[in-house]
C-alpha cells in the first residue's frame, strides 16, 4: 500500500476543490513517496493551505533517508485531525486489526470517518465486494471514499484489477455522488514517475474495445461523496442498463421492429438530428444511417489500431 508522488498530487487537487477535515481511515498503512518540500510546492500550485506542523519523516529508514514524509504528517498537513489505519495484520503497526473479508463492519467504525482511503489495498482482499460494503458503512454522510486501484497490466499485484465502471456504478447505486473517476496511465516508476490522467466519468464515449489502452500500467482513481442515507447495493453495469433501456424504448416506439437502427444514435446528437429530418424519405434515411454506421465503425477500428482512447485528458501529475 502506498501513495506515489502523483497520487499525493491527486489528493492535493481534491483538497483544492473541497478541503479535507476531521478523520481519515486508510485501508492499510500507507508508504508515502514525497518530501515535505514537494507537498508544499503542490499546495502552492493549487492554492491549498497546509497545516503548519513539524515535519515527520517516514518511519522506515530507507525512505526517511530520501526525505519522504510519514503518512501522519501528510494527512494532518492536508487538514485531518485524526489518522486511523486498519489492516488484517499488525506487522506495519496499524491502529485497528480488522479483516476486510469479514461480512460485518465493527460497530465502532460505522459512519465514523470523513474520508475512507483505499490506495492499493482492496485488490489484495479476496472478498472485494465485502471491502466495498465496509467503505460505504464506515464513511459519514457528506464524507468521501477514494480508491486508487490497478486496472490494467498489473499481473500478480493482488487478486483483482478493476474497470472504472465498477466504482461509478457501485457508488451511484449505493447513494453516493460520483465526483471523479479518472484513468491514470503510469510508467514503470510508479512511486515517482509522471502519470497521464484521463477523465473517464465525463467522457461522451466511456466504452472502449479490448486492447485499446496502451501497454503501460493503468490505475483507476475514484472519488465518491456519501449522501445523507447510504447503504451497499449491488449494481448492474451501466452499459447494459443503458442498452436495456434503449431497447425497451425502441420497442415501445416500434413494436413490430426487432432491431431499431435509430436506437444507436443518441437524442440531440448531430447524427440523430440529420436522420430525424430525413424521416419523410425512408429510403434516403436508411442509406444515411448505413453510411454513418460504417463511418463510425471505421473510426472505431482506427482508434483500436492507434490505441487512442476517447477520454478527455486531465493533465500530468
Amino acid at each position: 500500500m502506498g501513495l506515489a508522488k502523483a497520487a499525493v498530487h491527486l489528493l492535493v487537487t481534491e483538497a483544492a476543490e473541497r478541503p479535507f477535515y476531521g478523520s481519515v481511515l486508510t485501508l492499510g498503512r500507507q508508504h508515502v513517496y514525497v518530501t515535505a518540500l514537494e507537498v508544499t510546492e503542490m499546495a502552492l500550485q493549487h492554492n491549498v493551505r497546509l497545516k503548519s506542523i513539524p515535519v515527520e519523516l517516514h518511519r522506515e529508514p530507507t525512505l526517511a533517508n530520501r526525505g519522504f514524509v510519514s503518512d501522519d504528517w501528510l494527512f494532518k498537513s492536508l487538514g485531518f485531525d485524526e489518522v486511523v489505519r486498519v489492516d488484517v495484520s499488525d506487522y506495519e503497526s496499524s491502529d485497528l486489526i480488522f479483516d476486510l473479508n469479514d461480512p460485518q463492519t465493527p460497530l465502532s467504525l460505522l459512519n465514523r470517518f470523513d474520508l475512507v482511503l483505499d490506495s492499493g489495498t482492496l485488490e489484495h482482499v479476496f472478498d472485494f465486494a465485502a471491502g466495498l460494503r465496509h467503505c460505504v458503512r464506515m464513511v459519514r454522510p457528506n464524507g468521501r471514499v477514494i480508491h486508487l486501484t490497478p486496472s490494467s497490466n498489473c499481473v500478480e499485484h493482488g487478486f483483482y484489477s478493476v474497470s472504472p465502471t465498477l466504482y461509478a456504478d457501485y457508488y451511484s447505486a449505493s447513494g453516493f455522488t460520483i465526483d471523479r473517476v479518472w484513468l491514470c496511465e503510469i510508467p514503470l516508476d510508479l512511486p515517482r514517475g509522471i502519470w497521464n490522467v484521463f477523465d473517464y466519468a465525463n467522457s461522451s464515449e466511456r466504452f472502449i474495445s479490448l486492447g485499446q489502452l496502451s501497454d503501460k500500467i493503468w490505475f483507476t482513481f475514484s472519488i465518491a461523496t456519501a449522501g445523507q442515507s447510504v447503504s451497499p447495493h449491488i449494481p448492474q453495469q451501466w452499459i447494459y442498463t443503458k442498452t436495456w433501456s434503449e431497447a425497451e424504448s425502441a420497442h415501445m416506439e416500434n413494436p413490430n421492429s426487432s432491431a431499431n437502427a435509430l436506437n444507436q444514435f443518441e437524442q440531440g446528437s448531430r447524427s440523430r438530428q440529420l436522420i430525424d429530418k430525413l424521416a419523410r424519405f425512408p429510403w434516403l434515411q436508411a442509406k444515411v444511417v448505413g453510411l454513418i454506421l460504417r463511418w463510425r465503425k471505421w473510426i472505431h477500428q482506427s482508434r483500436i489500431r492507434s490505441r487512442k482512447i476517447p477520454y478527455p485528458f486531465v493533465g500530468k501529475f
